[in-house]
């Protein structure tokens, strides 16, 4: 649990020295705004894909009930499932979460569908969608659009679509990864991370900082909140 605990910290408070930082800096940044706006609430929560839940922290004390659904059984998750077969019954819970989930699906609208049905009238769905990335895994099938994004969750009501990195420092995270990817052995990539990788973090950071463009052509990944109609 120790080491589940560890990876869930590094995404949600990354080095300098991991090339995703500035996306997942942005994520958290993002994610906590949307969750501040559920203090004092009693929540029940459903994690899609909850085998590391590095976002539950920015939650603190509004949660009552928090249910991980995954199919990678660790001591974080305690519903062994499919997510385009869940096993709850309708209106069940007040928000739902899934981060980089919807990309490997292979019935995204469908299950799309069943976070509404299982959300409660007025639920949220807190989710992060791939968009101008590289393959991680194999297993991977769907990189998406902004408008991709809207279409896939048109039974919710309303839906918020944040670029997490606008184009500049989308393309510096890109360069980043793939310098990272070709550094093809260990102490070469150890060295590159100790190195180059905080100095190209830092650079999108300051472009980010400057605004210089709205642009989202290439950013890396969308935040989006969807509410279901009350």
């Amino acid at each position: 649990m120790e080491s589940l605990a560890r990876i869930a910290h590094r995404r949600l408070y990354p080095s300098l020295a991991d090339p995703n930082y500035l996306t997942l800096r942005s994520r958290r940044i993002v994610f906590a705004a949307w969750a501040r706006q559920f203090q004092g609430q009693s929540l029940t929560i459903l994690d899609i894909g909850g085998r590391y839940q590095p976002y539950r922290p920015l939650f603190g004390g509004s949660v009552k009930h928090y249910f991980a659904l995954d199919l990678v059984q660790t001591e974080f998750v305690n519903v062994l499932a499919d997510a385009e077969l869940m096993p709850f019954p309708p209106a069940t819970f007040d928000l739902a979460i899934a981060t980089q989930v919807f990309d490997y699906l292979r019935d995204p609208v469908g299950t799309a569908k069943q976070i509404h049905a299982v959300l409660k009238p007025g639920g949220v769905l807190l989710a992060s969608f791939p968009a101008c990335a590289p393959r991680f895994r194999d297993n991977e099938l769907w990189r998406f659009t902004a408008s991709g994004v809207r279409l896939l969750l048109e039974p919710f009501e309303t839906v918020e679509i944040v670029p997490e990195l606008h184009s500049i420092a989308g393309l510096v995270r890109t360069l980043n990864l793939g310098l990272d990817t070709f550094a093809r052995y260990d102490i070469v990539r150890r060295v590159y991370r100790l190195t180059l990788c905080p100095i190209l973090n830092l650079a999108g950071l300051g472009f980010e900082g400057l605004q210089l463009t709205a642009n989202d052509e290439f950013t890396t990944n969308y935040s989006v909140r969807a509410e279901k109609a009350r």
